[in-house]
């Protein structure tokens, strides 16, 4: 009067498993992009600091000396003051080219996380 019911007792839970394995390794898989997904981020974030930080991030406090030494201080905070007279003797940074380039930089991080999408 209807189909038999022992081949589906036999099979449901083989079929079962399969589908809770097939169920762990897809949430793996997500799992593993999207902690790669947030290394990107985080890679990219550090790459706008770093070029922030490296592209001439000078003041009109340039020529101070170092925390506030005084004239003369520590070997360290000479050589420090030393280090910061070389970067004062070059060109001034212009602001708005900084400002420009370092935009630059941010949509071309951006761009490149958006492309991976």
């Amino acid at each position: 009067a209807g189909l038999p019911l022992e081949p589906f007792t036999l099979l449901s839970p083989s079929l079962g498993l399969l589908l809770v394995f097939r169920t762990n390794a897809s949430y793996s898989r997500w799992d593993q992009a999207r902690k790669f997904w947030g290394l990107n981020i985080n890679h990219t974030r550090d790459l706008n600091r770093m070029a922030t930080t490296w592209y001439g991030n000078q003041s009109e406090y340039d020529n101070a000396d170092f925390l506030g030494a005084p004239e003369g201080g520590t070997a360290s905070s000479s050589s420090l003051s030393s280090l910061s007279s070389s970067s004062a003797e070059s060109d001034p940074i212009d602001p708005v080219e900084r400002e420009y380039l370092l935009g630059q930089v941010s949509l071309m991080t951006w761009a490149f996380v958006r492309s991976m999408k």
